[in-house]
């Protein structure tokens, strides 16, 4: 995927490195900087350091730095163009495909604004006459005309076309609310409102926008009790929870996330104070969802349904959360209430006495596996491969160490036996490199003479900005190999009343997490000794390792025939002997000060 600079541009401005770093580092601000536990090495006191103004990160710790994509590039383990793209979709920004034209790109954009007058309609739809037996429905649930209004929901009227009709007012073609999933089109090709005679919950992604519905039915009659909105260019249910752009500020604050079924169970126990509630929107828990939440919090608690089903589905979906690095909780309630029944009819208080005994998964599936009718050998032996299989899913040795010694003690079993099944059902997912490709090819230039160099003349020119004209007085653009480094220099040459602005963009928009730490480094802590001395150095290494490429490619050149040699071959050699030398005897004259003037 190519971004063009005008889309990076867009996502940086609307990505604000403190906000992003605080989805996964709990940050604390004193004077111009925020603090925190660095998340990429382990440490008791907050070395980790968040600079607002110029939009980096610095830990002291480790090293680590950079901007805001370097940051996500390396906590993701993705490529840049995947951490622009990661930030986009949080700012709910589109970013076209490299061969999406411009009317693909404005029918993404459609459809975000078809689910938000689909929203308007449904809610306006429930305040009026004939949506009497939804809200009957809705009061019986305690879901008041405010809570309604709050969490979006609304009415479908029982037309075959009554969101067709509603949307020709503004111009909105069918094929819209077709490729939006709000309508159901027929083999004759006749099209007609999909949730038409229910209750409708909108569906909002991170950044707050519509992007799909879930609705209940309201009469008793043989269709589904929920459909929810079908699978397209902006709805991705494996990547969305339900509530989550409301409760991710409570998450963090709780520092744990409670999951559930159910749209109403997340309303209802926001209605009495738990906030900090999400739903998967009409599936099963996936690694996204898993990724998405680690983003705000490393603890979760499942809160299922008390039944065979609700303790399956609790169970399979912990497994992926762990899986994906989360300490994760059980927690079932009484028998035959679900979350919404049990917050509406006990409140806050019992809700969280109920949460506060959860219990770690693995002790979860202990007790299950006493409690439950397994008495065969053969049936206890499976039970504790399933044991065995989700503390391989444990990322942490150290934990998945302590768990194995736990169960060997509780089921009265050699440890060393489930250390063996482990070593053969293990399912930990791969470990995802935090380095983007190529990172590391441009760490080892760094470390040569010529690529030492250039990044010391790109630190000179982003802080030391007088010494640049001196720097391309002797180098072009072209002459730097790393490209962000030449691409910075031919800015330079091309706009050179816009410097300050191309530093500025250099350090919050460079790719490279090398770069990208280095110049972190640069600017948290940039005393540097004696600048134009170093400037020379650098200068001088750099022209010597360039002369010194020339010259070993016409020494290669030479010992080809005599035929195949270029003719010119000995004026070149010498001409670059004769330059080198003269390099190397200059030496660093200090710029004379400017005398005072007496009084």
């Amino acid at each position: 995927m190519k971004i063009s600079d005008e889309n990076i541009e867009k996502v940086k401005t609307a990505s604000d490195i403190v906000e992003v770093i605080s989805g996964y580092v709990n940050l604390r601000q004193k004077g111009q900087n925020y603090f925190g536990l660095c998340p990429f090495h382990h440490e008791k006191t907050p070395s980790f350091s968040v600079n607002p103004a110029m939009q980096i990160f610095r830990c002291f710790g480790c090293g680590a730095g950079g901007n805001v994509f370097t940051f996500v590039m390396k906590t993701e383990g993705v490529t840049f163009p995947e951490s622009v793209k990661l930030l986009a979709q949080q700012a709910g920004i589109l970013l076209p495909e490299e061969d999406v034209n411009v009317e693909e790109f404005r029918e993404k954009e459609a459809l975000f604004y078809a689910n938000k007058l689909a929203a308007d309609y449904f809610q306006k739809s429930l305040k009026t006459p004939q949506a009497n037996q939804a809200r009957e429905y809705l009061a019986s649930r305690s879901l008041t005309e405010q809570v309604c209004e709050a969490f979006d929901i609304g009415y479908a009227p029982d037309q075959w076309d009554g969101l067709i009709q509603y949307s020709q007012k503004y111009s909105l073609k069918q094929e819209i609310l077709l490729k939006a999933g709000l309508l159901v089109q027929k083999d004759s090709g006749h099209m007609y409102d999909r949730f038409r005679g229910r209750v409708t919950f909108a569906i909002r992604n991170i950044s707050g926008q519509v992007v799909a519905f879930g609705a209940r039915k309201i009469v008793n009659d043989d269709s589904p009790k929920y459909i929810n909105s079908p699978e397209t260019d902006i709805y991705h249910k494996r990547s969305v929870l339900y509530g989550l752009h409301k409760s991710r500020d409570a998450v963090r604050r709780e520092k744990y996330a409670l999951v559930v079924e159910g749209y109403t169970d997340v309303i209802s126990l926001a209605k009495v104070g738990v906030n900090n509630t999400v739903a998967t929107s009409g599936t099963a828990l996936t690694d996204d969802h898993a990724r998405l939440l680690r983003r705000y919090t490393p603890n979760v608690v499942v809160l299922y349904d008390n039944d065979s089903a609700g303790a399956a589905a609790a169970l399979r979906g912990s497994d992926i959360l762990l899986a994906n690095g989360l300490d994760v909780k059980i927690c079932m309630l009484p028998p035959g209430m679900d979350p919404d029944e049990f917050a509406r009819e006990f409140g806050r208080d019992k809700v969280l006495l109920y949460i506060s005994k959860a219990v770690p998964l693995i002790d979860f599936k202990v007790r299950r596996l006493n409690d439950e009718n397994i008495v065969t050998a053969r049936q206890r032996a499976e039970a504790v491969r399933e044991l065995v299989v989700s503390v391989g899913r444990v990322t942490d040795s150290i934990q998945q160490s302590f768990l194995i010694r736990d169960l060997a003690e509780k089921l009265q079993i050699e440890e060393k036996l489930l250390w063996g099944e482990l070593a053969k059902h293990k399912q930990s997912p791969p470990v995802r490199s935090t380095v983007k490709q190529g990172s590391e090819k441009d760490n080892k230039y760094f470390h040569t003479k010529r690529g030492a160099a250039e990044l010391g003349l790109f630190q000179i020119a982003l802080i030391h900005m007088e010494n640049i004209p001196e720097i391309l007085n002797v180098f072009h653009p072209d002459d730097f190999k790393h490209p962000e480094i030449r691409s910075f220099f031919a800015g330079l040459v091309q706009s050179p009343e816009n410097r300050k602005a191309l530093q500025q963009q250099y350090i919050q928009r460079t790719e490279d997490i090398n770069l990208a730490e280095t110049l972190a480094e640069l600017f948290f802590d940039h005393e540097m000794d004696n600048n134009e001395k170093y400037t020379h150095d650098c200068i001088l290494t750099l022209k010597l390792a360039q002369l010194d490429e020339k010259i070993n490619e016409i020494r290669k050149q030479m010992l080809l025939p005599p035929e195949e040699q270029p003719q010119k071959n000995m004026e070149d050699y010498l001409r670059l002997l004769s330059e080198r030398r003269t390099w190397e005897k200059k030496e660093f004259v200090p710029k004379s000060k400017p005398e005072e003037k007496e009084l």
